[in-house]
């Protein structure tokens, strides 16, 4: 009986650590993300992984260390949101920024900066949703990585 209970409280707490997501702190604007791989492979997989998905490359540069996309209608909805990729490489890390162009009645919102505003809605939060479901589907084919989330105050210069 012990082992059937132990069993049970072993299941419980494993599907309860699986299951949890880290949650995006409000005013969140970049995705870090740190992996075990030199700058320029990273750069690298990140490029071939953002093509993968159907983003185009803009801008590239591996010595310094950065990538741009163009923009990328996330979805087929009238309203959808444009999302453009921005990162940079240094250290074994990725940072992860954005801008989203959306026209919402009649509406053009562009170049617009991602952040992730908390409740509510927006481009800002929803291209950052967006961002960062990409950034997730991205991480997980590097390898070895952790994601975090800047926001304003944590950032350095």
């Amino acid at each position: 009986m012990k082992s059937y209970f132990y069993t049970l409280v072993f299941f419980s707490l494993a599907s309860a650590g699986y299951s949890q997501k880290a949650s995006i702190p409000k005013r969140a604007h970049r995705i870090e993300v740190a992996a075990t791989l030199s700058d320029s492979a990273l750069l690298d997989i990140i490029s071939f992984r953002l093509e993968t998905a159907g983003f185009f490359i803009d801008q590239f540069d591996k010595n310094k260390g950065y990538l741009i996309t163009e923009y990328k209608k996330m979805s087929d909805a009238a309203d959808a949101i444009s999302l453009k990729v921005i990162v940079q490489v240094k250290d074994n890390i990725a940072v992860f920024s954005g801008q989203g162009d959306a026209e919402i009645l009649s509406y053009k919102y562009t170049n617009v900066p991602l952040s992730y505003k908390g409740s509510g809605s927006g481009i800002e939060k929803a291209g950052f949703i967006a961002l960062d479901e990409t950034v997730k589907k991205l991480s997980k084919t590097i390898g070895f990585s952790s994601i975090s989330y800047l926001t304003p105050q944590s950032s350095t210069p």
